[in-house]
């Protein structure tokens, strides 16, 4: 039976978010005077996806360091103001999924997205409702090298709420929360609304693949 679910945020409630972060560092970039080829900046921005934007803006500038300080504090002026959650979208229905789970299951959450912009204008701009256990994020890793795919986040979910692997399911769009889900003996589930097609996610050896997060109790229903 199935005790825990731990989500992925980002392409799992909302949609959106990698075009937001994109923005996000254009607007940084072109902030400090430098306009750069869009498809080079894409690749730019690829090459280091995942890291922290200090790491992603050196990469971008990797002509002009010197500028990645203050392109650093321009990212973080768009990102915590309009410009990310402006290209936001609620999946919908996900919000009342959560209310509904919340009443059998314990919800936690592992994401790469930063504590503040999550709590402060993400979760209240769509009242998602206050139903997570324990949230943990890349920004609370004291060793960067734990976070996705490394199993280190979910283990600390579950030894902090008493709860085993194999009692536990993660939800996530993107290989590295297949991975991490695998690494930590927990079963994983993909839905579509992000990085994963199908195709991808069956090759990862995933079994439980759904369109998006709403059609989760689905398979809950089947453990």
């Amino acid at each position: 039976m199935i005790g825990l679910i731990i989500f992925d945020w980002d392409d799992v409630f909302t949609k959106g978010s990698t075009e937001g972060y994109y923005k996000c560092y254009h607007e940084a970039v072109v902030g400090v005077g430098v306009e750069l080829d869009p498809e080079e900046e894409k690749r730019r921005i690829a090459a280091k996806w995942g890291a922290s934007h200090e790491e992603e803006l050196g990469e971008i500038l990797k002509e002009r360091p010197e500028l990645v300080s203050r392109a650093s504090e321009l990212y973080e002026e768009h990102l915590f103001g309009n410009t990310f959650v402006d290209c936001l979208s609620v999946v919908p229905g996900s919000t009342e999924l959560l209310s509904r789970l919340a009443d059998t299951y314990t919800i936690a959450l592992a994401t790469g997205v930063h504590p503040r912009l999550l709590k402060e204008r993400v979760m209240p701009k769509f009242n998602v409702p206050n139903v997570f256990t324990q949230i943990i994020t890349a920004y609370d890793l004291e060793d960067p090298t734990h976070a996705k795919p490394h199993p280190f986040i979910a283990q600390k979910i579950m030894k902090e709420q008493g709860i085993a692997a194999e009692h536990a399911v993660m939800v996530g769009d993107a290989g590295n929360d297949v991975r991490m889900a695998q690494a930590a003996g927990i079963k994983p589930i993909v839905v579509l609304t992000g990085h994963l097609n199908r195709e991808e996610a069956e090759e990862l050896g995933v079994r439980y693949i759904i369109p998006d997060v709403t059609h989760l109790e689905e398979v809950l229903s089947q453990f």
